[in-house]
This record gives C-alpha cells, structure tokens and sequence, in this order.
C-alpha cells in the first residue's frame, strides 16, 4: 500500500490478498510500468513469492528496468512471466542484464514482446521461452551465442520466429557448440 501511494497508483487488490501465496498472477491487470515500480518496491524484501506472472501488462522498457532492480535483491523468485509486455530491444537490454545478475530465476517467459533483440547470457535458467518475438538474422546471431556460451538452459522455445537461412544457421552454429561443450 506504501509503494502504491509513494508512486501514485491504485493498489491491485488480488496481489494485496495473495501476498502470502507462493505463485502470484498478475496478468491482464494494465500494471504499466508505474504499477510495476509499486510492485517491485513491494517485492524487494518479500520471501513468499517464488512465481511471478505478469503477462500483457505494458511494463514496457521502464518496468523491465524495476523489475531488474527487484531481482538482485529478491532472491526468492525462481519463476517469471512477462511476456507480451512491449519490451522491445529497450526492455529486452535490461532483461539481458537482469538474466546475467539472477542467481534465482529458474524460468522465464519473454513471448510476444515484438522485435526483441538482445545477447543473451543466463547461466542458471533452465526454461526460456523466447517464441513469438519475430526474431530474424540478428537475432539467430545473438541465441547462437547464448546456446554456445551456457550450460544450465534445457527448454528453449523459439516458436513463431522469424529466424530464416542466416539467423537458422547462426542459432544451429550456436547449438552445435553448446552441445559439444555440454558433453565434453
């Protein structure tokens, strides 16, 4: 409730009765990305939630940027859903970092966020859900480096991309040394 009056929103009255609940879902609740400053204030010393979904909320670039911030200190989240958000390569550069510095998540879906571009590096993620984002070349360039350079990441899902012959042959590169990496 302070969080929400600091910023100048009007508290989501479900996250206020499932404070207490391990997974929280928050999608289709219009947070945009001062709703998500409210809601990353309020996460930042929460030991409870270890599954956040907050799907087609329109954090856009700005609240990716709280939610980054929320993740260093909250090392209780292993579980987050913020796709289709509009992100875009803005959002999707503090996503990157987020990945980097998370030594909690376990999942993250990033569907649907359009023309997203971004290197990758996410050594403790197990479950990336990149699909609908109409990556192209650049980006089969970019998910070629992050398949070459991690060892943790077992579910990719890359469906309804756009990728074609050079970004195909630059994820497949990727992969080729990723798994070589893995098995040896």
């Amino acid at each position: 409730m302070q969080a929400c009056k600091l910023v100048g929103v009007v508290p989501v009255s479900y996250f206020i009765r499932n404070l207490d609940s391990p997974a929280v879902t928050l999608s289709h609740h219009g947070l945009g990305p001062l709703g998500c400053k409210a809601l990353a204030i309020a996460l930042v010393t929460d030991t409870q939630i270890s599954a956040l979904a907050l799907a087609d909320n329109s954090i856009q670039a700005e609240g990716a940027k709280y939610l980054m911030e929320t993740l260093r200190a909250n090392f209780t989240i292993q579980h987050l859903d913020i796709s289709h958000n509009h992100l875009k390569s803005a959002g999707a550069e503090y996503v990157a970092k987020m990945l980097l510095d998370s030594i909690s998540l376990k999942s993250v879906k990033l569907s649907g966020n359009m023309h997203m571009t971004m290197h990758l590096t996410c050594q403790m993620i197990k479950v990336l859900d990149l699909s609908h984002n109409e990556f192209c070349g650049k980006g089969g360039e970019h998910l070629g480096q992050l398949l070459a350079n991690n060892e943790g990441l077992e579910v990719l899902d890359l469906s309804w991309n756009h990728l074609r012959m050079k970004g195909a042959v630059a994820f497949c590169a990727g992969l080729k040394v990723g798994l070589i990496n893995k098995i040896c």
